[in-house]
Order: C-alpha cells, then structure tokens, then sequence
C-alpha cells in the first residue's frame, strides 16, 4: 500500500493512560471544555463581601434616615436598591447577608455551615460599628431641621431649651413616639407626646418578627436555582416593603447590627431589645418554615 500512495504507513498505537500524579489536558477540563468549578466560595472572599455589603448597607439606612426622614419612600428606596445591587454582586460568594438574623435563619435551614455562619456574624457587627464611627465624623447638621431636641424650660427667660440631635444619635433606631395636635387645628404644629410610643415594645417585636420573616422568604426564595437571577431583586423588594409599610411604627430595622452600630457610638440604647429579639425571631422562623418545609433541598449549602 506504500508504494501505491507513496505515503508511508500509519502505525495505530495504543494511548497510554496517565500515571498517577501527572497532570493532563482532560483532567483539567470538564466535558463542555471548561475547567472544573470549584467546590465553593473562600471564606475570605465571604467575610470580605459581608464586610463591605453590611458597611454599605449601615451606612446607606443611617444617612438616608438622618436626611430624609420622615419621606420613608426615599428611605425605603435607598436601602431596597441597595441590598439589590450587594445580593446580586455577592450571592455567588456566599454572601449576601448583611444581617445576623438572615444569617441565622440559613444557618437553621442548612443552606450555611455553623462554623462559617460564627465567623460571618462577628464581621457584621463590626461592619456595622466602623461605619457609624466614620459617618460620625462626616455628616453635618441637618438643614432641614427634622431633629430638634428639646430640653427643659428655662426659668428665666420662661423658654423651652433645645438641642439638635447628632447624625447618628437621630438615625438610631427607635419606636416613634406619638404625636397631638393642639388647638387650634392647622395654626399650631404638632407636637411630640413625651414617653408615648406609637406601639408597644411588645407589638414592635411583633412587627419586626413579620418583617425579618419576609426577608428571610425573600432570601431563601432566591436560592432556587431557577430564581437565582432575580435573588437581589427579591431581596430589595422584601426590604424597601418592609420600610414602607412599617416605617412609620418600628422604624422597619430588621437587622440587629443597623440598631446595633448607631446605638453604640450614640450612646443611646432605648428598645436594643426590640431589635434584637424581633429579627432574631423572624429570621430563625424563615430558616425553619422557608428552608426546612417550604424549600427544602432545593440546592447545595450556600457556604
């Protein structure tokens, strides 16, 4: 046959197989080609990203509060965005959190493993800390005059003291006091009613129960696979909502760490517990109910 084609003879051999140890082209790849993903996030890269997006998020909630307040659709806006913009950025690195209690809540469903869940929660509240103590030494007097304080009357000019609160003293989570309308009607504003909030405390960690539970749905809802895309959109909705509807009755916090960082470089403490207790609830039921009956086994562990 050589001599017809002039060509010479094709010898087939036998394709050794790899030894042990040697790396080749193929065990590198997976059948599309591509290289073999890997078996998760990094714990660096999650703590990272729950560093930065809780920073983002504290800081976004005390300034918006400071200046916005009382328009809760800008305040409820601001956050809402931004909690979509950090899921949707950080989802895929195990992160997406920015709150113990959701932390929580996906450490009872089995979707985060408990020794990642104990480094991620100290991370935010420290998160959460810094950025106060930096808003702190750059936001100024609020111009629109929404946070007054006023103090006791003074008795030699008959006058009534008053103070205006620091940024991060006025953005400190707290239930809304009431508010009267003295007579006549229209010509004198409204005026605070001391020691009379809008809900009781029981009441509020009630509402910050429902609330954090939502969020907590909304998060493990975006751990489907097939929702996975729209995770932030979710997430942003459940929280702007939130802020919406309950705002004006508990402030609508639902993360421990956003009453946490302001109340410890203010000083002021009042209701900690409310929003403590009330998200830690809501979050722990969302893990229960949402991971463990309504979506179990829906997808791998997020970390």
């Amino acid at each position: 046959m050589a001599e017809v084609t002039g060509k010479p003879p094709v010898e087939y051999q036998s394709v050794s197989q790899p030894s042990e140890g040697q790396t080749t082209a193929w065990a590198e790849r997976s059948q599309f080609g591509e290289p073999e993903p890997d078996a998760g996030p990094g714990v660096a890269q999650t703590l990272v990203a729950e560093f930065i997006g809780t920073f983002a998020l504290v800081a976004v909630g005390v300034t918006t509060w400071y200046w916005m307040f009382p328009d809760l659709v800008a305040v409820g806006l601001a956050s809402g965005l931004t909690v979509a913009v950090l899921v949707t950025a950080f989802n895929r690195l195990g992160s997406g959190q920015f709150n113990p209690a959701i932390t929580l809540g996906l450490l009872l469903g089995g979707r985060v493993k408990a020794s990642r869940a104990m480094m991620i929660i100290p991370v935010q509240i420290i998160s959460a800390v810094l950025a106060c103590f930096v808003l702190s030494n750059f936001l100024g007097t609020n111009e629109k005059m929404n946070w007054i304080k006023t103090g006791p009357i003074n008795e030699e000019t008959g006058q009534v003291t008053a103070t205006m609160k620091s940024p991060i003293e006025a953005a400190t989570p707290g239930v809304p006091a009431r508010y009267e309308i003295p007579e006549p009607i229209g010509q004198v504003a409204p005026r605070e009613v001391p020691n009379s909030q809008r809900v009781s405390v029981v009441k509020a960690i009630v509402i910050e129960v429902m609330l954090t539970f939502f969020w907590g749905l909304a998060v493990f809802a975006g751990l489907r696979r097939e929702n996975r895309p729209l995770a932030g959109l979710f997430v942003g909705a459940a929280v702007t909502v939130g802020i919406l509807s309950a705002g004006v009755l508990t402030e609508a916090v639902m993360n421990p760490v956003r009453a946490f960082g302001p109340a410890l470089v203010s000083g002021q403490w009042d209701f900690q517990m409310v929003y403590w207790l009330g998200p830690i609830l809501g979050g722990a039921l969302a893990g229960v109910i949402c991971g463990r009956f309504l979506f179990p086994n829906d997808d791998e562990a997020v970390a």
